[in-house]
C-alpha cells in the first residue's frame, strides 16, 4: 500500500471534529456522528487519523521544475523581464496570500486535536503508545512551525486546541523567535526518543526521519542566528550542535547513497532504498500521478550561467582554475569534463535531424553533435526511459540550445539552459498532465551529508575526516575528484564571493549542486544573509556565433552588464539588474488580512500595513 499517498476519506478531519472547540458543550455523545470521544480510542484510530498529516503537511512533486519559483539567483524567470520580486521592492503585505499563514495554523490545529486526546479517559493506549503518538504529533507540528519560522520569524506558539472563547490567544501577540525555535527543537528531541524504531511500518515517521528534520532545522536556525545576530541573547550554537548530533547518528548507520544521482529523482519506486529516509509514492494509474515530469519539458524557469559555473570539473576544481575546463565558446565545450550532476540537471547540447512530424530522428553528419547523446546513453546504461537524448515527449526535440526566437519543435529556451532534472519518459506520455509516476524523496542522506558538513564548519570542526564522510561520497557518485581541504586556498576559485571563507564556499557549492532544484536555495540565501545574490543580472549561454542566427531580437538580448569580461556574448532575458536588496525581505510580511483580523500580530520589521 502506498502509505504516504493515502487520503483520509472520512469525517474525522473536519466535520466530525469541530466539537474540539469546546468539549464541554455536549451532555452526551451523538450516536450518528464521529466525535473525539468515539474516534480517539484505539491505536488504530490514532493511526488512521495521523495518515492525514502525511499528504496534508509533507511536500510532494509540484508543477514547478525548480521547486523554488522565481526566488533564486540560479534561475531566470522568463515570465517577467523585470527580475525577482523580492529584490526590487514589488512585495507588500497585501500581496502575501492569507493562506501562507492560515493553512499552516489549520494543520497545527489538526495535530493538536490528536495530541489533546492522547490522555483522554476513553483512550485505550499504553504509556508507550501514547508517547509514540505524541512523538508523531510533535514531529508534524515541528515541521509546520519550522516552515512558518523560516518565512515569518516570530509566531504564536499554540500548544493545545484553541477554544472560541480563548480570546487572549486568538487575538494575542506573537511569541518570540526564541520561544518558537526552542519549542520546535524540544518537540523533535522528544519525538526522536519516543517514536517507535520501526515507526508504523515502511515509509512512515521513525526516529531516522526525525533526525533528518533535526539536521535540517538545526542548520537553518543555527546559521540564521550567526549571520543575522543572536535572538534573545541566544546564539546558534545549540541548534548547530543538535544538527550535528542528529546527522552523525544517521551517518554512523552507513545508509549509503543511491549509486546514480538521477535515480534519486526519477525512479518509479524508491522502496527499499536505505538512503531515502522518507518519500512520497505516485501511481498515475490510480489517479495519484504528478505533473512535474510533464512540466520539465516546458517551463518559465531556466538555469543561469552562474549555476553552470557552480558545477566543478572532474578534477574537483572550479571552472575558473581547472585545466579540464574547455571554456564556454560553445555549450559543447562548457559541458565537457564536468560533475555528472550537471548532465542530470541541465540538458546537455546536441543536434539531430528529424522527419517532417518529428516522430523519428537520426544523427547529423557532424560527429561533434552527438557527443552528449552518446554520453547520456552511457550514463543511463541505455535506459531510454530516463535521461536519454534527444529530448522526447511524443515528438523529438531537434537541438539544444534551441532559442525561442529561432526555435524548432518546442523544448525552446530564451537563454539556452534547459532545466530538466525531473525529465523522464517512464509512462510514455510526458506530454500529458498528471501522469508522473516517479517517487518524490522527502528526506534523504544526500541532504543530511551536506547539512553535516556545513554545520561542522560553522562549529569550527570541519576537517579532512569530515569531508571524507560527507562531501566526498557525493563526489564519488558525481565522478568528481575528492575534496582535499588543505588544497583549498584563497585562489582556489577566482569567482568565489570574497566575503566567504574558501572552504565554506566549497561546502556551500556542494550543497548547491546536490540540492539544486529541490527547493532549498532561497532559504539558504536568506539564512546566509546573502540577499544581494538576487540583485545580480542573470545571464544564460554564450553565443559567439550570434550573427549566424540572423535574428535582431536574439542579438538584442546580449548581456551588457558589469561583468562584460566574464559573460561577454551571453544572453540575458532580464532587462537590467534589480535595484537592490532590502533588509526587510529576509522575512515575509504578515499577510494584510491576518493583521486586520488580529492587529496584535503586529508586522515584521520594515514592512507597513498601509
Amino acid at each position: 500500500m502506498k502509505k504516504i499517498c493515502i487520503y483520509l476519506v472520512t469525517t474525522l478531519l473536519l466535520t466530525g471534529l469541530n466539537a474540539c472547540l469546546d468539549n464541554d458543550f455536549l451532555d452526551r455523545y451523538p450516536i450518528d456522528k464521529e466525535t473525539e470521544v468515539t474516534v480517539f480510542t484505539s491505536y488504530e484510530n490514532f493511526k488512521m487519523y495521523a495518515w492525514g498529516f502525511y499528504n496534508k503537511i509533507l511536500p510532494g512533486y509540484s508543477t514547478d521544475p525548480t521547486l523554488t519559483g522565481d526566488v533564486s539567483d540560479l534561475f531566470i524567470d522568463t515570465s517577467t523581464s523585470v527580475g525577482i520580486s523580492w529584490a526590487n521592492d514589488r512585495i507588500s503585505p497585501s500581496l502575501i496570500s492569507a493562506s501562507a499563514w492560515k493553512d499552516p495554523y489549520e494543520n497545527i490545529r489538526r495535530i493538536n486535536v490528536m495530541l489533546d486526546n492522547l490522555d483522554a479517559s476513553q483512550s485505550q493506549l499504553t504509556e508507550d503508545e501514547q508517547a509514540h503518538w505524541r512523538g508523531v504529533g510533535y514531529f508534524f507540528r515541528a515541521y509546520v512551525y519550522f516552515g512558518l519560522l523560516r518565512v515569518f520569524g516570530d509566531l504564536q506558539w499554540v500548544e493545545h486546541v484553541v477554544s472560541t472563547t480563548d480570546r487572549d490567544l486568538l487575538y494575542g501577540k506573537r511569541d518570540s523567535r526564541e520561544v518558537v525555535a526552542d519549542n520546535v527543537l524540544n518537540n523533535l528531541l522528544y519525538a526522536e526518543q519516543n517514536i517507535k524504531p520501526e515507526g508504523d511500518g515502511v515509509n512512515t515517521i521513525n526516529p531516522n526521519v526525525v533526525r533528518a528534520l533535526i539536521s535540517r532545522f538545526g542548520l537553518f536556525e543555527g546559521t540564521w542566528r550567526k549571520y543575522h545576530g543572536s535572538v534573545d541573547g541566544v546564539d546558534g550554537t545549540k541548534y548547530l550542535e543538535a544538527s550535528v548530533a542528529a546527522s552523525q547518528k544517521l551517518i554512523d548507520q552507513n545508509l549509503g547513497l543511491i549509486p546514480d544521482y538521477d535515480d534519486v529523482f526519477n525512479s518509479l519506486s524508491l522502496s527499499g532504498q536505505s538512503s531515502i529516509l522518507l518519500y512520497r509514492e505516485y501511481e498515475y494509474e490510480s489517479g495519484k500521478g504528478h505533473d512535474l515530469s510533464n512540466r520539465s519539458t516546458w517551463t518559465d524557469y531556466e538555469a543561469t550561467k552562474k549555476l553552470l559555473e557552480m558545477y566543478l570539473c572532474k578534477d574537483g576544481k572550479p571552472v575558473s582554475t581547472s585545466s579540464f575546463y574547455d571554456g564556454d565558446a560553445t555549450m559543447y565545450d562548457e559541458f565537457r569534463n564536468r560533475d555528472h550532476r550537471l548532465y542530470y540537471t541541465i540538458c546537455p547540447p546536441y543536434r539531430v535531424e528529424t522527419n517532417g512530424d518529428y516522430s523519428e530522428w537520426r544523427y547529423t553528419s557532424n560527429p561533434a553533435e552527438r557527443e552528449y547523446i552518446d554520453l547520456m546513453n552511457e550514463l543511463t546504461g541505455g535506459d531510454s526511459k530516463r535521461k536519454m537524448l534527444p529530448l522526447y515527449t511524443g515528438t523529438y526535440g531537434v537541438e539544444v540550445p534551441n532559442f525561442t526566437e529561432v526555435a524548432q519543435n518546442g523544448f525552446s529556451t530564451n537563454c539556452g539552459y534547459h532545466m530538466y532534472k525531473y525529465y523522464n519518459s517512464y509512462d510514455g506520455s510526458l506530454n500529458l498532465s498528471d501522469r508522473g509516476a516517479t517517487d518524490c524523496p522527502t528526506f534523504r542522506m544526500g541532504e543530511v551529508l551536506v547539512n553535516h558538513a556545513e554545520a561542522m564548519w560553522e562549529l569550527g570542526r570541519f576537517n579532512q575526516a569530515v569531508a571524507d564522510v560527507t562531501i566526498n561520497p557525493l563526489r564519488v557518485r558525481a565522478n568528481v575528484d575528492a575534496m582535499v581541504v588543505s588544497q583549498i586556498g584563497a585562489d582556489f576559485d577566482l569567482y568565489r564571493d570574497s566575503d566567504v571563507d574558501p572552504v565554506l564556499w566549497e561546502i556551500r557549492r556542494e550543497r548547491t549542486v546536490e540540492l539544486m532544484g529541490s527547493g532549498f536555495r532561497f532559504s539558504d540565501i536568506k539564512r546566509w544573509k546573502k540577499g544581494d545574490y538576487l540583485t545580480q543580472q542573470p545571464v544564460g549561454a554564450k553565443v559567439t556565433n550570434i550573427d549566424d542566427y540572423n535574428n535582431d531580437s536574439l542579438k538584442g538580448r546580449l548581456y551588457n552588464g558589469e561583468q562584460k569580461s566574464r559573460w561577454k556574448n551571453c544572453l540575458s532575458y532580464i532587462v537590467k539588474p534589480n535595484p537592490g536588496w532590502l533588509e526587510k525581505c529576509y522575512l515575509y510580511p504578515i499577510p494584510l488580512t491576518q493583521t486586520i483580523l488580529n492587529p496584535n500580530l503586529g508586522q515584521n520589521p520594515g514592512w507597513s500595513n498601509e
